[in-house]
């Protein structure tokens, strides 16, 4: 039997990618609000999970089944740039819940599971994470503090998460995409953004998804609480 790949936010955008490249090799269980759009190849599956309830991400853990191998953490959500005077409180609880909360969700659903099979995860961060903004470069339009804050978390929560499984053999590391095609930017921006990316373009989602694919895989067994930065040269650390 092969071994299950759990990938959350894998409906649509980078998260599909994802479990689309894992599919050859896992039974994939996407975890998501809504299912693909796109006929589910066989050994697919989608559950509807909600990350920012604990008990739906132990719903979706529990239908993944074992053994555990892979989990990806792709759930995450944006909200147009405002300036910061103008963000509510609502709105910065919303996206830190979803994108910060939900990571934290998933990965403490699932830590029994990625335990008994000596598994290995990857959450999804951001450029955003490393500058403290959402764009290329700051605005006057605003930076999405609450976007770049959660995804920060998440690079940290990524580290303390390696830290402590890795005496059970369980890897935990992160990928962190820059400008990446998909209708989280609008479509019409993308010729401008890529003019200023090194490499002369945006990344495509099923590059972040070999990135995962690779941070899950044998050849990438001595690498833990690693962020990779996939994002063109945009930063570079």
């Amino acid at each position: 039997m092969r071994p299950v790949a759990l990938v959350t936010g894998g409906s649509r955008n980078i998260g599909w990618a994802i479990a689309q490249r894992f599919a050859p090799t896992h039974r994939v269980l996407i975890g998501d609000l809504a299912p693909p759009a796109a006929a589910l190849p066989e050994g697919m599956a989608w559950a509807e999970c909600d990350v920012r309830d604990y008990a739906s991400c132990e719903r979706l853990v529990a239908a993944a089944g074992a053994p555990l191998a892979a989990l990806v953490h792709s759930a995450a959500i944006t909200r147009p740039a405002v300036p910061v005077g103008a963000l509510s409180p609502a709105e910065w609880a919303e996206v830190i819940d979803v994108n910060l909360t939900g990571a934290f969700h998933v990965m403490r659903a699932a830590l029994e599971p990625l335990r008994a099979a000596a598994g290995s995860a990857v959450l999804i961060s951001s450029r955003a994470a490393r500058v403290g903004y959402a764009a290329l470069t700051a605005s006057a339009d605003g930076t999405k503090p609450h976007y770049c804050a959660a995804k920060a978390g998440v690079i940290s929560l990524t580290r303390s998460f390696a830290v402590e499984l890795a005496p059970h053999g369980v890897r935990v590391n992160c990928v962190a995409p820059g400008s990446i095609e998909g209708d989280m930017i609008p479509r019409e921006r993308w010729p401008a953004i890529a003019s200023r990316v090194p490499l002369g373009r945006l990344g495509r989602p099923e590059e972040v998804a070999e990135a995962c694919r690779f941070l899950c895989s044998p050849e990438a067994s001595y690498i833990t609480g690693h962020v990779l930065d996939v994002n063109g040269g945009t930063w570079m650390n």
